[in-house]
């Protein structure tokens, strides 16, 4: 061991089981550069989400967070799915994002993991796979092999024998199996709920046994997917304030009909894990579905309730959760998984040869959880991240525990985290180490790499490690990029330049449209060559690279981010082509959105003035906008590129400052009052003999003077 500070030591990372948990640990690990093995029991990619006798899936299970909140932040969900996509659809989803990222590659399949070992600072693997057992050494052992697949059962069982057919739901796959049968499902999760809803239809009889009242959320609020609300929220409130708004919201959105209903809840919302289900409280209510509260005994095929009343039932079905079990590790090490106290929910105190990945309970989506703590993990591997002395690590995760046990009670405190909460914590760390959710191994086209902008970006996403390739009319030679050099507006010449480059990165995974023109231009005066040189760069050649770089793109389920111009909203007389050009560019992306936002995100990103040399001939033909647009700095502008980038889901249109929101929120909304304020900014200009050296004003001086 290495006492848990300083940075990992060199040396194989491994990490156990191939679900959602192992495949973001090793897809961090590996694009940090780090040697990584996977193993993985099953022959594929997928965890609980495969159809398999070893799995919990059942083939009507489905998410019950939406797909923003679900999907890993460099990897959108296609936006034609519906709110909550099913099984078969996550799946869908892993495979794809494990394909996309070279995963599989590092893993072992059909091998099992039969005992890990401490060996000195690392580890001894005693392996079991298709060429029989084997040994393997590594440095550091990731635990993400999940905890949905060793059933759970009441303990103690109520006293009694009960005569008919019993099963856990890990063994579930399809009601028609418990078709004219009397069905009593025991539980009050998303499972429970769930499967009786999928028997209602099949079953001669089914009831719903539940120990205590939960809360059953509506799976849309407000007209949107009720996580997203609470997502919302938490931006911006304690859970204790979002708990009192959700409960108003819940109890003024309640249009249930009359009848019987669940149990009433004993905690608040937010207080324990999130049950959603549209039907379970309709069909309750009735009578399709009949609520039952906790088992008191059984007596034959009949069941004693707490409330006295008994009913014969043909089957019991468990919907009683899973225990977390480490069976490769000593007891000694790990004697419960779920009782562990873990810094970050990652990290033994003390301990830097051994993490886990997963193992939590979420108030969301486990997918944004286990890729921050895949990074976490390869940020201390890389030697990014520092894991703190064991008494500062244990301390927090102590607080932590506290704070659990205050809101969920002794309800697995271990496990359970805020995830909105969980996530700031973790960015947070990742950011003050200097490890901010990265780029690396993304594969980034710019167009205009070697201007203002182009080279700024250059750098940035150099430093954040991904590949570029720049586009240009030269390669100045001193960017530490390949540039492939092109006039972007003569189309042969585009298309052949992003082949090019898509063939030097291997794919495209984020277009950044950065070249551009700009010039004096009044609207006034006939079209001339300015006028035209600036519409085909800004708006033709942008539309050409775009509509090359596409089939990449959208196989790489990628990004495009269009640079437009504060003044694509907010115009500005005598640059009549420029504001066109950008206005048109921003047109053009959301009509691409509209295409092809189902697979590729779409960024209009819109900055204000900085200072650059495509001001210069404005500048120099009197046209100044010193004075009009309060200038940025550069860095702004690659901040709101790179957040574009790295967003969990490809913003539509950024502004980079707040003055920049406000402005742009003024044009869209009060476009009358923002040309007046524009037309007096002019006229007091005019006055001010601002255009005294400028020909191309002098109809706007001569108008203004009268």
């Amino acid at each position: 061991m290495d006492g848990g500070s300083g940075t990992a030591k060199a040396g194989v990372t491994a990490v156990v089981g191939g679900g959602a948990a192992g495949i973001a640990a090793v897809k961090a690990l590996a694009e940090a550069g780090l040697p990584v093995l996977g193993l993985e029991r099953a022959e594929a990619l997928g965890g609980l989400w495969r159809l398999a006798e070893d799995t919990a899936a059942y083939e009507g299970l489905r998410l019950n967070t939406s797909r923003p909140r679900t999907e890993f932040s460099d990897f959108p969900m296609p936006a034609d799915w519906p709110d909550y996509p099913g099984r078969a659809q996550l799946l869908e989803y892993l495979e794809a994002y494990a394909e996309r990222f070279g995963v599989a590659e590092h893993y072992r399949f059909g091998t099992t993991l039969v005992r890990a070992r401490r060996d000195g600072d690392g580890w001894l693997l005693e392996l079991a796979g298709p060429a029989g057992p084997s040994t393997e050494r590594v440095a550091h052992l990731v635990v993400a092999n999940g905890h949905n697949h060793t059933p759970k059962l009441p303990a103690p069982r109520p006293p009694g024998r009960f005569t008919g057919t019993e099963s856990h739901a890990h063994a579930y796959r399809v009601p028609g199996e418990f078709a004219g049968r009397r069905v009593l499902v025991v539980g009050a999760g998303n499972s429970a709920m769930d499967i009786a809803t999928e028997l209602t239809g099949h079953a001669r009889r089914v009831a719903l046994s539940t120990r205590r009242g939960v809360w059953v959320l509506p799976k849309r609020l407000l007209g949107r997917p009720s996580d997203q609300l609470n997502g919302a929220l938490a931006a911006v409130l304690p859970w204790r304030m979002r708990q009192t708004v959700s409960q108003t919201v819940l109890r003024l959105a309640d249009r249930r009909p009359a009848g019987p209903r669940l149990p009433a809840p004993r905690r608040g919302v937010l207080q324990d894990h999130p049950t959603l289900s549209d039907t379970v409280p309709a069909l309750v209510a009735a009578g399709h579905l009949d609520a039952r509260p906790g088992i008191e005994r059984f007596e034959g095929q009949a069941v004693r309730f707490a409330d006295g009343t008994t009913e014969e039932f043909d089957h019991i079905l468990w919907c009683t959760g899973y225990r977390a079990t480490t069976p490769f590790l000593d007891r000694e090490l790990v004697a419960d998984p779920a009782r562990l106290l873990l810094y970050r929910h990652v990290f033994v105190p003390g301990d830097g040869s051994l993490s886990f990945v997963g193992l939590m309970q979420s108030t969301g989506s486990a997918l944004p959880v286990v890729e921050a703590q895949a990074r976490l993990v390869a940020a201390y591997r890389a030697g990014l991240w520092r894991l703190p002395e064991r008494a500062v690590a244990r301390r927090a995760a102590l607080a932590e525990l506290r704070a659990a046990r205050a809101r969920w009670g002794e309800s697995r405190p271990h496990l359970r985290i805020d995830i909105d909460q969980y996530l700031r914590i973790v960015w947070a760390e990742l950011a003050g180490a200097g490890a901010d959710p990265p780029l690396a191994g993304r594969r980034v086209l710019l167009t205009g790499a070697a201007g203002t902008f182009g080279r700024a970006m250059t750098a940035r996403f150099t430093a954040l490690g991904a590949e570029v390739v720049g586009l240009d009319l030269t390669d100045p030679g001193d960017l530490g990029v390949p540039v492939v050099t092109c006039d972007l507006t003569e189309p042969d010449q585009a298309r052949a330049a992003v082949a090019k480059a898509a063939g030097l990165l291997g794919g495209v995974d984020l277009l950044v449209n950065n070249a551009g023109r700009g010039g004096p231009a009044p609207a006034e005066q006939a079209p001339g060559e300015e006028v035209h040189a600036q519409l085909r760069l800004n708006l033709v050649g942008a539309w050409e690279v775009t509509a090359a770089a596409l089939p990449h793109l959208e196989e790489a389920r990628g990004r495009v981010v269009f640079i437009a111009s504060r003044m694509a909203v907010l115009p500005l007389p005598l640059a009549a082509a420029y504001g066109v050009s950008k206005r048109a560019l921003a047109a053009y992306a959301d009509a691409l959105r509209l295409e092809v936002g189902t697979h590729v995100g779409v960024t209009t990103v819109y900055p204000s003035m900085v200072a650059s040399p495509i001001h210069d001939t404005t500048r120099a033909a009197g046209l100044s906008l010193d004075g009009v647009s309060r200038p940025e700095p550069v860095e702004g502008v690659v901040d709101a590129v790179v957040a574009a980038a790295t967003a969990r889901r490809a913003p539509r249109d950024v502004a980079t400052t707040g003055r920049g929101r406000l402005e742009m929120a003024f044009a869209r909304h009060a476009p009358a009052l923002a040309d007046r304020v524009v037309r007096r900014t002019v006229a007091a200009r005019v006055r001010a003999d601002a255009f005294r050296d400028a020909p191309l004003a002098a109809g706007l001086v001569r108008r203004h003077r009268g």
